[in-house]
């Protein structure tokens, strides 16, 4: 278990609000409890003053609630099975767990579904396709169901994921983690999704990334840390945090030769309408 870094010389955006859309910081695989409180306290002085615990399986989704229960002000959470527990759950786990998580909805202080998708980075698809699948089609219903959006999780993967996507209507929800091309970026758009972009902008070699990351309507993505992975630069090397969207932000508006502000406002007026925080 990992306990939180220290990291000098914090940086705040001059009191501007910021909201890190996805972190992990009430998991307990990485965060001691005093390390999560910390790290919590830390954003919040740094003006980061919006945190979502996204949960990965059900009992992680249940800790996510927990944590953001225990602080209503700044936290809430996003209840989920990844698709990386299709590679082992049976097909009545998953009717099972989907049930559960379905419960958990009903929960004030849950504000989306996910983390969701498909995944075949580490999986082999042919092993997990059928369990993943009914993951991500069980927690659209959910989502339709109590009206809340859905955090996608689709890596290597947006060939099926389009093909499930389309047999809904009404979704609504943010492709966490986003990095992929430009064609799949203009679908989102046009299916009214939003872009999950996190620390991954501020190191990838990848210049095409940096254009879909410098070219994105403001009004079209929301910030994200992926706490405790993805650290951005210039932290790189330590355990990532939620005040760490500080330098995304920074990063961004070099990028896109915009003000702070108007990506922290955008952002945060993105974020706020599409979680209704």
């Amino acid at each position: 278990m990992l306990a939180l870094l220290q990291l000098p010389h914090s940086r705040t955006l001059g009191g501007m609000e910021l909201i890190d859309t996805h972190c992990h910081i009430h998991d307990l695989t990485f965060f001691t409890p005093e390390a999560a409180e910390e790290a919590l306290e830390e954003a919040i002085h740094r003006g980061i003053t919006k945190l979502i615990c996204v949960g990965t399986t059900l009992e992680d989704s249940k800790r996510a609630i927990a944590f953001a229960t225990a602080h209503p002000t700044h936290c809430w959470a996003s209840i989920g099975i990844h698709p990386h527990e299709g590679s082992h759950l049976k097909d009545e786990e998953i009717t099972d767990q989907l049930a559960q998580l379905s419960e958990l909805a009903k929960d004030p202080k849950v504000v989306a579904v996910g983390e969701c998708g498909f995944d075949f980075y580490y999986n082999d698809k042919k092993d997990c396709l059928a369990a993943q699948e009914a993951l991500l089609r069980g927690q659209i219903k959910i989502a339709l169901t109590y009206r809340l959006p859905l955090i996608f999780h689709v890596r290597e993967a947006y060939e099926e994921f389009w093909r499930v996507f389309q047999d809904h209507t009404g979704i609504r929800g943010v492709l966490h983690s986003f990095t992929d091309t430009a064609p799949h970026l203009k679908r989102a758009l046009q299916n009214q999704l939003l872009i999950g972009i996190n620390g991954i902008a501020t190191f990838t070699t990848h210049e095409w990334q940096r254009d879909l990351f410098r070219t994105v309507d403001t009004n079209k993505f929301v910030l994200e840390t992926d706490t405790p992975f993805l650290t951005p630069e210039p932290k790189r090397g330590s355990i990532n945090t939620p005040e760490n969207v500080i330098y995304i932000t920074e990063f961004l508006a070099e990028l896109r030769g915009e003000s702070e502000e108007i990506i922290a406002k955008a952002t945060t007026a993105n974020a706020t309408k599409l979680f209704d925080l």
